[in-house]
């Protein structure tokens, strides 16, 4: 999903706003799951405390039919060794986050 833009939807009212582009991308498949954490570059003036990145975790998965790939939509849940081999992909990239 590199170089794909974030946006978030307005809340209360229709339209989205631009929040930042993937710059990168760290990835663990369990089952149909492809549970990820997405370096986001900020668009200028979208941080609110001067951060150049984001960081968002969440996953993939298919769509029933398995027709289409979809965000997924509810909070993930990982086994402890499985975030740990996730968040070890990020240190082995040498992304500042710990």
């Amino acid at each position: 999903m590199k170089g794909r833009t974030i946006t978030f939807k307005y809340k209360g009212k229709l339209g989205r706003r631009k929040i930042g582009v993937v710059e990168d991308e760290v990835y663990i498949m369990v089952g149909d799951y492809k549970h990820l954490i997405q370096k986001v570059r900020f668009e200028d003036g979208v941080s609110h405390d001067g951060s150049l990145f984001a960081y968002r975790s969440g996953y993939y998965t298919y769509e029933a039919g398995r027709k289409h790939i979809k965000w997924g939509q509810y909070t993930q849940f990982l086994t402890e060794k499985e975030y740990r081999a996730l968040l070890q992909k990020t240190q082995d990239k040498g992304w500042d986050i710990m």
